[in-house]
């Protein structure tokens, strides 16, 4: 006879498992501080790129003006009013990257505790169909 519990049930983890099972148990392997740190490093990374080909597209986009002036300006303040608004920038996006992480982190922790709530039903629900064999 067919258990439309145990059905329904299996049918709720084997989607887990299909669509946000595996970056769930990825992410369930890491500690919160080392997964959260771990991601904004990158962020940091991406960020610096991400900077960079914007300041070499708004620098390439303004060429003839930049090069025209290029001797007459200061260098020194060129670089540090870029430097300032890189660590802004920078400073921003790390302060979101660490929310939208420990957010993530959190959400998939709940998923996982979810998950293993089921696979105990699902042990429950075994049990008892071998009990009721007995």
């Amino acid at each position: 006879m067919l258990n439309n519990e145990k059905i329904r049930l299996m049918t709720r983890m084997a989607s887990f498992d299909e669509v946000e099972g595996k970056r769930d148990i990825a992410v369930n392997g890491y500690f919160r501080g080392d997964y959260i740190c771990f991601q904004v490093v990158m962020s940091a990374i991406y960020g610096t790129i991400a900077f960079a080909v914007v300041v070499a597209l708004y620098l390439l986009y303004n060429l003839e003006s930049f090069l025209a002036d290029f001797y007459k300006m200061d260098l020194m303040a060129f670089a540090k009013d870029w430097l300032t608004r890189y660590f802004i920038v920078l400073l921003i996006y790390l302060v979101i990257s660490y929310f939208v992480y420990a957010f993530r982190f959190s959400r998939s922790k709940r998923r996982i505790r979810a998950y293993q709530q089921q696979l105990k039903q699902l042990h429950q629900i075994y049990e008892e169909e071998n009990e009721r064999r007995r």
